[in-house]
């Protein structure tokens, strides 16, 4: 039956393009009639169980995985790089030890500070009986931008999505910490790629111990072979294959952390270039198209432009400057999380 489906493509075709048309074609066959939505959701099932009753030992498990693997980095970098800078300038091993450490320090702080604080719940319904709205899920109450995490049970002050890393979701109270945390590590990560690849190098190039011919030098004097009277004892050289083994292995974590932090930390900055969250980007996205396929054009109400929406995001307000940004700094964010100020509202100037 699969032969008689492929032969019926008449073009050339993408892989792609070959499985949609195998589910279309199995699809019509009556007696082998499948609800693809319904496979979907007894695919997805398990899954959810697995989140639902094991998210809390998973997301634990996660964390400490975080704090081993920046111990691991930190720790090799000590023990290889440190010697091979030294070795060469002790003014760069400084300038470079300095730099690091500042880097370091960075996403320490913005990690365990995105660890340790809330990311928002909404108050009482006592405290603002102005706002109507209520969860369907919690019945808590709920103000703009407030969305429901299944995983933490309970309504996040505008959330962004439930992270594993953290255990914890990221919302309007550490939003700024977990931004500035996978910032840093991608700092962090092509900081070490620039300075450890003559690193790597070094250490893939000196030959091993295990590889220096065994015996002494000796020459030969044209019918026999005589031992070289060695000027200076030669030290062989300490295995390096642990050393070795140890430099590959970051570099493929530091390649692998970059790759996938990368384009995370890209993904976030175009949202908050656009004053949107994770789950507004779903939700915007369709009201995008409704209003594209109406003739008109969609208008994000908590769009200030870009400038504006970093600094809203960063809370660079009363006399904070990039400071703040640069170095640990524990301040809050705008607003309470409750009240939002729309773009065409004038009230927003008193927000800033």
């Amino acid at each position: 039956m699969l032969k008689r489906i492929l032969h019926s493509f008449d073009v050339p075709i993408t892989r792609k393009q070959i499985w949609k048309k195998v589910r279309q074609k199995i699809g019509n066959i009556p007696h082998l009639s499948i609800d693809w939505d319904d496979l979907t959701d007894r695919f997805i099932e398990p899954v959810i169980w697995v989140v639902d009753h094991f998210s809390d030992s998973l997301g634990k498990i996660f964390v400490s995985l975080v704090w081993l693997l920046i111990l691991f980095v930190v720790g090799v970098a000590y023990w290889i790089g440190l010697s091979f800078y030294w070795n060469i300038s002790a003014e760069l091993t400084i300038a470079l030890v300095i730099f690091g450490h500042w880097i370091l320090l960075n996403v320490v702080f913005h990690y365990y500070m995105a660890l340790i604080t809330p990311p928002g719940l909404p108050p009482d319904a006592e405290q603002i009986p102005y706002i109507k709205a209520r969860c369907k899920k919690c019945q808590s109450v709920k103000p703009e931008r407030t969305h429901h995490c299944s995983i933490c049970r309970t309504c996040i002050l505008r959330m962004d999505h439930h992270c594993p890393w953290l255990n914890n979701c990221v919302g309007h109270f550490n939003h700024r910490y977990f931004f500035l945390f996978m910032a840093y590590v991608v700092l962090g990560m092509i900081f070490l790629f620039i300075f450890g690849a003559p690193v790597i190098v070094h250490e893939l190039s000196i030959s091993d111990a295990s590889e220096q011919p065994i015996g002494y030098p000796v020459f030969h004097n044209g019918s026999h072979l005589l031992p070289v009277k060695q000027v200076e004892e030669v030290t062989p050289p300490r295995s390096r294959s642990l050393r070795r083994a140890v430099s590959v292995t970051v570099a493929i974590l530091c390649a692998g952390i970059l790759a996938a932090l990368g384009a995370l930390v890209g993904w976030h900055a175009r949202l908050i270039s656009r004053g949107e969250t994770s789950i507004e980007n779903l939700t915007n996205k369709d009201d995008r198209e409704a209003k594209r396929l109406e003739g008109s054009t969609f208008v994000n109400p908590y769009d200030f432009g870009s400038y504006e929406n970093w600094r809203i995001f960063l809370g660079l307000s009363e006399g904070r400057t990039w400071r703040c940004v640069f170095f640990p700094s524990v301040h809050p964010p705008r607003g309470d999380g409750i009240s939002w100020c729309f773009k065409n509202d004038l009230t927003h100037v008193s927000y800033k």
